[in-house]
């Protein structure tokens, strides 16, 4: 089995190829275009970068935000408190090889990110994706991720992720009230002004659901 390994300068290149071969695959917007500082500055400054291999080729890669004081920090677009801030990881980009699509390294790489950045002490994971990029959406709430709003950013529409770990455990205690199906509002996932609504009013995105081929987010009262 292939292994996912923590990334060094050596890889760079590597990484900087498959990001654009897998943006020259996507809609204009859908991911964000980083430049090669980012990239540079997340494999030893801000963060790490992972990858996994098959001989040589680098087949998949993601990236684990530690933003120090005074970095971009995506608990400001929750407007978490300042003291709160230290605490924050991201959960930011990944890329899969198109050949190696659909045998969930895409999930394999947020669970290693979460058990990271725990290990980094960080207790709050943030993430962001555009509500067309449905399997970078399911694979995020598959790993216990929520909606907790949306906002203009990186060239697009994009989903507020969130969740909040403790005690070495990524289960979110939201996640038991989707059990209660009668709770939960369902919103076109085109209906951004509906969702927008919900958000104000302080509801969560915990689940989605597809009814009459129309993709479907489950809103709950936080």
């Amino acid at each position: 089995m292939t292994d996912i390994i923590r990334l060094g300068q050596g890889h760079l290149g590597a990484v900087i190829d498959l990001h654009h071969k897998v943006l020259s695959l996507l809609p204009a917007g859908l991911a964000a275009q980083e430049t090669d500082r980012f990239f540079a500055d997340h494999i030893s400054d801000c963060g790490q970068i992972y990858g996994a291999f098959n001989g040589e080729n680098l087949i998949a890669y993601s990236i684990l935000g530690l933003p120090r004081a005074g970095d971009p920090n995506f608990g400001t677009d929750h407007q978490l408190p300042s003291d709160q801030l230290a605490d924050v990881a991201h959960i930011d980009g990944v890329a899969v090889a198109p050949a190696w699509r659909g045998q969930g390294w895409h999930r394999k790489m947020i669970d290693h990110r979460l058990a990271t950045a725990q290990v980094h002490g960080r207790k709050i994971m943030l993430s962001t994706v555009a509500p067309g990029n449905l399997p970078s959406l399911r694979s995020l709430m598959s790993c216990g991720f929520t909606i907790c709003g949306s906002i203009e950013k990186f060239g697009g529409i994009r989903y507020l992720m969130r969740q909040d770990v403790s005690a070495g455990t990524n289960s979110p205690p939201v996640l038991a009230a989707q059990e209660t199906l009668a709770t939960i509002d369902w919103v076109n996932i085109d209906d951004l002004a509906r969702q927008r609504a919900f958000f104000a009013r302080g509801a969560i995105g915990v689940s989605w659901n597809i009814e009459n081929d129309q993709v479907q987010i489950g809103f709950i009262a936080s």
